[in-house]
């Protein structure tokens, strides 16, 4: 048991140093990028050798790989993902990962020492994964959306009360503005200085970042400047709206927490005991990984607590 649960801790620090090494690369080349964005150099090969030379190798590794899958058509659901959450891997890159994931889990579950089906079980949630992370990337990329209008509103009303015209606003906000909006902005003066109207350009922005408040925000400022009026005014105005419905939201987040709370405990504490008896005492959890009657009375209780968290999700959303 002693070495199940030091190849058990070796398998999980290596997965997080891992995870850890590949966040700070995606992180550092971000913010290379950015820099190289708004400080170009002289020339454009001096710009363009130093991207090669920071690309790590095991962007390259993984470039390589999905180099293989790029005939493969990929969902639009997958594509439409990826953008929402403002990741820069490809398809291909995504379903490398995915796949990675599934075998680590796997391997790893097969060398510590559980049954086929645990381990099929466990790679099955490892394939999974990536797309939870960026699903959970997703939603808070666009919860950011909200927050970062309020700033946007009051800046854009600001200035062309200053005598900045629109597209000069959205210039000042594009250059001002951090992620996930700031790009977005740039994008659309880019789009609209080639002559592309703004009612598709926004609408593209829109189905980019699903978020209600910028829906609102958008509809509002094309009918306002189709029929004429206060720009300014309305702006202000939208920016009153957006600020009473986040602090609803924050209000509804407070009193729903213990909620939320309640489900990952009630859903984990389960599935964490019994992966301490089977690590622990494998003598005495045995039978219900060995014996029929023992994996039936685990199924019955893995879809239980998938149902007792899938309700309480439920009850604690909250549409506003």
């Amino acid at each position: 048991m002693e070495k199940l649960a030091f190849i058990l801790l070796i398998f999980l620090l290596t997965s997080s140093v891992s995870f850890l090494i590949i966040k700070v690369v995606l992180k550092r080349r971000a913010i290379n990028q950015r820099i190289n964005r708004f400080l170009p150099t002289n020339s454009e090969e001096e710009a363009e050798q130093p991207t090669v030379k920071q690309d790590s190798k095991l962007k390259q590794l993984f470039s390589s790989i999905a180099g293989a899958l790029r005939d493969v058509q990929f969902s639009n659901k997958t594509k439409k993902l990826l953008i929402e959450a403002g990741s820069p891997l490809k398809p291909e890159e995504f379903f490398v990962v995915r796949v990675l994931v599934f075998f680590l889990i796997g391997i790893g579950a097969f060398l510590i020492g559980f049954p086929w089906f645990i381990c099929v079980i466990g790679a099955s949630i490892g394939y999974m994964l990536p797309v939870l992370f960026m699903k959970r990337k997703r939603e808070k990329r666009v919860k950011m959306i909200s927050y970062q209008l309020i700033e946007i509103l009051g800046m854009m009303s600001n200035s062309m009360r200053a005598g900045f015209s629109f597209m000069q606003a959205m210039q000042l906000v594009a250059k001002e503005m951090p992620e996930p909006l700031g790009p977005e902005f740039e994008q659309v003066v880019k789009q609209a200085g080639l002559g592309v109207p703004l009612d598709d350009v926004f609408k593209d922005m829109t189905e980019r970042l699903p978020n209600k408040e910028l829906e609102v925000v958008v509809r509002a400022i094309l009918a306002q400047r189709k029929s004429g009026g206060n720009l300014a005014a309305l702006m202000e105005t939208m920016e009153e709206t957006v600020r009473g419905r986040i602090r609803v939201l924050e209000e509804l987040n407070t009193l729903t927490a213990q909620g939320r709370m309640s489900s990952w405990i009630i859903t984990l504490l389960p599935v964490g005991l019994g992966l301490y008896l089977a690590l622990m005492n494998r003598e005495y959890f045995g039978p219900m990984l060995d014996h029929p009657l023992g994996m039936t009375m685990l199924t019955l209780a893995g879809l239980s607590i998938l149902l007792g968290w899938f309700f309480i999700q439920k009850i604690i959303k909250i549409e506003v």
